[in-house]
Parts: structure tokens; sequence; C-alpha cells
């Protein structure tokens, strides 16, 4: 490169000079013949440089990757409010985020992309948790693949993107323009995402879909094909977890089951199977929609369908009946951090969003700066009923029948929390049920409703402030578990989750944004996975069951962003 850059300079200096002094100071031809002679010794001379620039191109395209820079410096000031009125609070999470992309294409039809990312908190973090000497983040679910450089963890440089794009103008001689893209694929910061991250739009719908994968898409551009304005429709593949042994496992070598091979005590292959179909975009007006299966997917169970003793402390649940006394009898519930984590089945999901990028040229600047957006989710679980647990459906049925006898909802809850010392297995055990997802031995489908709007700011300019509101219902369970936002996923809410942000330029590869974010959930669950950590619970159920989880969270970030 730095060869290509040198020559390239002398060339131009070489020409500059031949075609303006050197011709100046040359003697005047006395004849026509030597001033022809002259010439065409300067175009011989001029295309031996052609050539050896043309050489030195060749040989740098090799070995010539392009690389940008973004790096971002936040402060977050987060808060919550559990459901009996605790606070907790955090008002200085320092963070840096580094971002080195790096692009290379050897020729016009083959282009590779990738990221790398760092993004941790300030110094270092507490390292004894729980008596443990476990570092306080990145050794736990923190570190599941989905969400690796979205969550603050460590000093290690990871990969986040990493794929290679081919690129045709026509499919089997059809005339339609297509691509295949295989890798760890881009799939966060998705669309409309992207406005609130002052990002251009990655590949999937945000309201969705906004975690890392890695898979494959295939693209096939229909705009000539029918003569709608930006028509395509993209095939995509992707794969959340791959089942396979460590190698040099705990069996010593003893009874192998072999390096990488099938674990049947484990989380199966977790797979993603979808399409994005845009209708229409003529840049001003974007209709997009997406719909897609993620087949065996993960959940925490409550319980061990092997174990229905109500005395029992061992059951591996998140939700443990305990014999306190030691009489036997389990006389009171308390949370079993040891949950653990099993396929519970697959879920749907579609969307569809609709941009307005501009609402006017004749209105002037600010009316062509303004964007409106609005989108429609839906997710759909389908469990295979292999996990045991607490069946929420029974307890409710039981609940409502109290309420027929004349009880209150609250004294048909705490009745039913008294009876649980005096019930005997049995009782028990028709408590349990095989539940696959969310609670639930049914499909469940949870909806979600987002509308946005970002505008040019009056006050000051090269800046734009934004707006944004939306709402889950009770079952809505999204893959958005990257969402770049410290207190979880707004987007992922059951429930109210609000949003308004300011942007401002401050410079070509320097800017500000300040942001406030105002969840209030109506169910908890919202941030679970898609098994029993998931179910939803309204406030006032969950205390009752002697939980306390978050009803309201809240974060204020600002930061500093350098982009070349």
């Amino acid at each position: 490169m730095k060869n290509y850059i040198a020559i390239s300079i002398s060339t131009a200096l070489i020409i500059s000079s031949l075609s303006a002094a050197t011709i100046d100071k040359m003697p005047m031809a006395k004849t026509d013949a030597d001033y022809d002679k002259k010439i065409a010794k300067l175009e011989k001379e001029l295309k031996r440089l052609k050539k050896t620039v043309s050489k030195v191109k060749a040989h740098d395209a090799k070995d010539n990757i392009k690389w940008s820079v973004d790096f971002r410096t936040s402060h977050d000031t987060i808060a919550y409010t559990s459901a009996s009125g605790r606070k907790m609070k955090n008002d200085s999470i320092f963070a840096n985020r580094l971002w080195l992309d790096m692009a290379y294409a050897p020729t016009s039809s083959m282009i590779f992309r990738g990221r790398l990312s760092y993004h941790k908190a300030y110094g270092a973090a507490p390292s004894n948790v729980n008596n443990h000497n476990l570092p306080q983040r990145g050794f736990g679910y923190d570190k599941f693949d989905w969400v690796l450089n979205e969550n603050l963890s460590d000093n290690e440089l990871r990969v986040r993107e990493a794929y290679w794009l081919y690129m045709s103008d026509s499919f089997l001689g059809t005339g339609v323009h297509w691509t295949a893209s295989f890798g760890r694929r881009p799939s966060t910061n998705g669309f409309l995402v992207s406005l609130r991250d002052d990002d251009k739009p990655k590949s999937p719908l945000g309201h969705v879909i906004n975690m890392e994968f890695d898979g494959a898409s295939f693209k096939f551009g229909l705009e000539k094909l029918t003569g709608v304005s930006g028509m395509y429709w993209k095939a995509c593949l992707g794969k959340g977890l791959s089942n396979a042994r460590a190698r040099f496992n705990f069996d010593g070598g003893f009874a192998s089951e072999g390096d990488y091979a099938e674990d049947k005590s484990t989380l199966k292959d977790i797979n993603l199977a979808g399409f994005i179909f845009v209708p229409y975009d003529d840049g001003q007006y974007r209709i997009i929609t997406s719909a897609y299966r993620g087949f065996d997917v993960p959940g925490f169970a409550m319980a061990d369908p092997n174990i229905m003793n109500p005395a029992s402390t061992t059951n591996g649940g998140m939700i443990a009946f305990v014999d306190t006394n030691g009489n036997g009898i389990a006389d009171s519930t308390r949370f079993n951090p040891r949950a653990r984590l099993q396929t519970v089945g697959d879920i749907d999901g579609a969307a569809v969003s609709f941009l307005i990028d501009g609402i006017g040229e004749d209105l002037g600047d600010f009316a062509d700066g303004v964007k409106l957006f609005a989108s429609y989710g839906v997710t759909v679980t389908h469990p295979n009923n292999n996990i045991a647990g607490i069946n929420m459906d029974v307890i409710n049925q039981q609940i409502r029948a109290a309420m027929q006898q004349g009880a209150t909802q609250e004294e048909a809850i705490e009745s039913m929390i008294q009876n649980i010392p005096n019930m005997i297995p049995e009782q028990i055990t028709g408590m349990m049920a095989q539940e696959g997802m969310l609670g639930s031995n049914d499909d469940k489908m949870g909806t979600s409703y987002w509308i946005g709007a970002q505008w040019p700011c009056l006050l000051t300019d090269d800046a734009v402030v934004g707006v944004e509101y939306n709402h889950g219902s009770k079952y809505w369970r999204p893959f958005t578990y990257g969402e770049d936002t410290l207190i979880g996923s707004k987007l992922a809410t059951r429930g109210d989750a609000f949003e308004v942000y300011w942007t401002k330029q401050l410079s070509k590869v320097f800017s500000l944004q300040a942001r406030y974010t105002k969840i209030a959930y109506d169910y908890t669950g919202s941030q679970g996975f898609f098994g029993q950590g998931g179910t939803p619970m309204r406030m006032d159920e969950a205390q009752r069951f002697g939980l306390d989880p978050i009803k309201d969270a809240q974060d204020i970030r600002v930061y500093l962003r350098y982009r070349f």
C-alpha cells in the first residue's frame, strides 16, 4: 500500500513536470520532424509510467484492506424500582466501546466485511461474587454468544461480524440481481433501531431480532422484474447454538463419547430460518416485512420433572418448596438460583414496519428531515412440553374458582399459598405440568406496537431529536437481547417503554448524544428466555408468590463518539 502511494505521488510529479516545466524548457525544435520525435518520446515515457502504476495497483489489490474506526465513550445513570418499592441504582457507569471495521473487495462481485468489537466498563470488575472469587461480569449467562459484544465485559477484542458477500446481476440468467453471504452476519442495530443508534440499518427488522447470529442470507432483487421500486426478498438462516462435546472433556478418556460429537444431555442445536420481504422502497416511503421460526430455543426450568416432593429443596428450580422446620412438610417457598437452561420448544415471529423519510420536499428543509415510523410485531410459542414446573394456568383456574365462591383475588391467592404446607404430594403434582414455554402448555401469542419520530433540532445545527414509544402484551417474546440499553431491551417490554434522544454532529467525525429511556413493566419475564423464566405474572401476583420483580427501569445515557 505504501509503495502504491509513493509511486502514485512520484508519477503525478513526473507527469506534471513533463507536461509543464520540462516542455516549457525544451529547446525549440528546428523542424516539425524534431518536434514530433520529442512528443513521441514523451508519450512513450507516459505509457511506461502507466504500466508501472497498473502493476503496483494489481499487486496491492491482493492485500489492501480498508479499515475504519468507531469509538464511543458513554456514561449511564440507571435506576430500578421493584414491585415492593425497593430502589436500586448506579449513578456512574463509564464505558468504552470500540468497533474496528474492515472491508476488502478483490473483485467487483466479492466483498469481505468484518467488525472487531470491544465493550467494557471503566476499570476492573469486583472479583468476589457470592464468596466464590468469580468475576462480576463475563462468566455466566451474560457470555451467551448472542450478546457478547453488547454486554459490558472484559478487555478481550471479539469478532462481532465476519462474512463474505457474493453479488451477481443475473440469477440463473433471469436478470434478477442477487447476493449470497455466509459468516457472522450483521443482525443488530437493524431497521428503525438504527435511527436511535445513529447508524446505518443492518439486515433484520430491529423490532423482532436484535442480537448476534452466525448464518447465511440470499437476497433477490425484484425491482426490475416487477417494476416496483426497491422490491426484494431475502432468505435468512441462522444458528444460535451448536451442540458439540468439548475436546479434552472430563470423562478422562474412559467411555468417551467423542470430541465434538452431539451431547444429548444438554441443549439441542438452536436454528433459525426466515425471510425479509420489502414490497416497496423509493427512498422516502419504505415498507419492510419479516417472518421467522426459531427451532429448539432455550429456557429456564423451574422444577425437576423427577422430583415432586413438596419438601424438596434440591429440585433445581427457580421456585423451591422449602421445609424450614425439618418435619418433612414444606412450609414456605423461596427462589432457587439453580435453575437449569433447557430446550423448551419453537417460536415464530413476524413484523411489518413502515418508515416515512421526509414528509415533503415542498415544505422546506425541516420537513424534508422529518422521519416518522410505525411497526407491529407478533410472536407465537410452540412448547415441546418436556419440562415440568409450576403450571400457572392451573393455578389461575383455582384462583378463579375460589373467586366464584365469593373470595377476592387477594384472598384466593393468599389461601392457596398458606395451604401449600398442607398439600400431599399428589396435590402438588396436580399443580405441576409438563410446561414447555412461558409457563404454559399451550401456544401463546404476544403482540407489540412501536411508533416514533425524528426531526431536525430547531435549537442547534447539525442535530436531530427523536422520540419513541412501544408497548408489548403479556406473552410478547422477541429476539432482542442485544439491544444497546443497559437496563435491558426496551423492545422486549411487556408493558410500556418511552424514549427521547438528542444527537448532535459536532464535526465530520465526532458526535454527541443524550438519551433517556423509561420502562414500566405490566408483567414479569420481559428480559427472560423462552421457558418458565419468561412466565408472565402481574406484579401483585409475583409478590403473592414471594417474588419482588422489577417494576420500573430508567437509563440516562450521554456519549461522545468518534468515527473515521
